[in-house]
């Protein structure tokens, strides 16, 4: 296992959330066991992933290549929130950690307005330069419009959510655009990926 490959290989498996040596291992070891066709089914979808999701360039969000080609006829470098003629409400951008805490807060039905998607959390411990981009990419794109813009701040109301927070907001402060976050909704500690739809609701409806 010390191989120049497996270390390789298994560095590029811990880069999958919350996947740790250990765990790394393991995926090394059921792969191994998998028969040639599925070694190659797995190496095939891998690799050909970039032809089927693509991450938008404005807000960092995730969507399915073909399907928002037909539906929007778009450029397919634009998600279908948005794109030129969504009829999501462009003065609102909620920042998000990950992909998912979209797909629960659209289960709400509270928000029509537009996501960024940061990636991550701001850990000193742990340094994620995705992160520190997509801050930087919601600077300039506040900038753009700032004084129409207001920007919510939804992340998890954990110690990294609660920095990350503070730190977003020190960051638009010369742009001075409206600024809240969700209501205590939700429990300090909790991810708002595994909140009930009407958590996120009350949280949404009480932001200040």
């Amino acid at each position: 296992m010390d191989s120049n490959f497996f270390h390789t290989l298994r560095k590029l498996l811990e880069k999958l959330p919350g996947i740790g040596p250990r765990q790394a291992n393991r995926f090394l070891w059921a792969m191994l066991d998998f028969s040639e066709d599925e070694q190659k089914d797995l190496a095939r979808a891998i690799a050909e992933l970039p032809k089927h999701l693509r991450r938008c360039a404005v807000c960092s969000r995730a969507f399915n290549v073909r399907v928002q080609a037909v539906a929007a006829n778009s450029d397919e470098k634009h998600c279908s929130f948005c794109f030129e003629y969504s009829k999501r409400e462009k003065n609102k951008i909620m920042v998000i950690e990950k992909d998912n805490d979209i797909l629960n807060i659209e289960r709400s039905g509270a928000y029509g307005g537009l996501y960024h998607v940061l990636g991550g959390m701001i850990d000193p411990l742990d340094e994620n330069p995705i992160v520190r981009e997509r801050i930087k990419k919601l600077y300039e794109r506040v900038g753009k419009n700032h004084p129409n813009y207001e920007v919510i701040l939804a992340l998890s109301p954990t110690k990294t959510g609660e920095f990350t927070s503070n730190y977003i907001t020190k960051v638009l402060e010369p742009l001075a655009p409206k600024i809240t976050r969700l209501a205590r909704g939700l429990s300090t500690g909790v991810e708002l990926e595994y909140a009930d739809e009407m958590t996120i609701r009350h949280a949404l409806d009480n932001r200040r």
